[in-house]
């Protein structure tokens, strides 16, 4: 049965070097608790610089795919861990996950597809899906804002995905709070995804400031939820690790016993020429 850790962080804006050595004390902490695989935020090592970004993106592979490499490598750990990415051919900046094994082996890297309003101007979006297997089971990627399209997060279930790990930056803003946006919809659309689609997801988030003036807040409450929707582990204020034993044969007992929304997702619907309908 694996253990599951999600990370929670405070990034420095914009120092690479301080961000990597906080991250390596939480997989230190994750490993010392026997976790299978660590997840950490979306773009932790360099939070939102502004107009710093380009100069603080990498390729990858590169200098901090070499230093997860290490790390990993030391404690026999998976590391899925969001970063900041330059292509060196096409000179595109991508936000990205990258995977890596125990053995330091860079397994794959995933470049976030859905890119949320700003995101756009500086950043390419990614075209390809993610899925991995793990010695564990099949578990799919995606980063923040991918998780909002019930189907793009439904096709990787449909494809074997038993686990969903969500690196993540969600946050408020001045915005978000003049409209009342609840900080709570983060988690309730975590625990939706994990419901609807009958398996286990996790989701790791920064916390406070992500931006050189403080006006994008990330909110915290990374965690990893069950197939039915219970909270399993969670980080819900603060720094720190939450791990949670993932037990996979649970999954289909629960579609049998009370869920069967994977199988009732196909039924055919006939719709109305809104042309035609009366609204009565």
């Amino acid at each position: 049965m694996p253990k599951i850790a999600v990370t929670q962080l405070e990034c420095a804006v914009g120092n690479i070097d301080a961000n990597l050595a906080k991250a390596e004390d939480l997989i230190a902490a994750a490993a010392a608790q026997n976790a299978d695989l660590v997840l950490l935020p979306e773009l932790f090592t360099t939070g939102f610089p502004g107009d710093a970004l380009r100069d603080l993106c990498e390729p990858i592979p590169g200098p901090t795919t070499e230093r997860f490499a290490q790390i990993a490598s030391a404690h026999q750990i998976h590391i899925v861990a969001g970063m900041a990415e330059i292509d060196p051919e096409t000179d595109n900046l991508h936000n990205a996950a990258v995977i890596i094994a125990p053995d330091g082996h860079l397994i794959r890297r995933y470049r976030k597809v859905y890119l949320y309003m700003r995101e756009r101007q500086p950043m390419t979006p990614g075209t390809e899906a993610c899925l991995i297997d793990f010695p564990f089971g099949r578990a799919g990627v995606s980063i923040c804002y991918d998780y909002i399209f019930a189907h793009y997060i439904h096709g990787l279930v449909e494809r074997g995905a038993e686990l969903l790990l969500h690196p993540t930056a969600w946050v408020t803003t001045d915005t978000c709070e003049q409209w009342h946006y609840s900080p709570q919809a983060y988690r309730a659309r975590c625990m939706t995804r994990a419901l609807e689609n009958s398996v286990y997801f996790a989701s790791s988030n920064l916390i406070g400031p992500c931006d050189p003036d403080g006006h994008v807040r990330a909110i915290g409450q990374s965690s990893i939820i069950a197939p039915w929707g219970e909270i399993l582990a969670e980080v819900p204020t603060r720094e720190g690790v939450a791990i949670a034993d993932i037990d996979f044969s649970l999954s289909p007992q629960w579609r049998r016993d009370a869920a069967p929304y994977i199988e009732d997702w196909h039924r055919t619907i006939e719709w109305p020429d809104p042309a035609t309908a009366t609204g009565e």
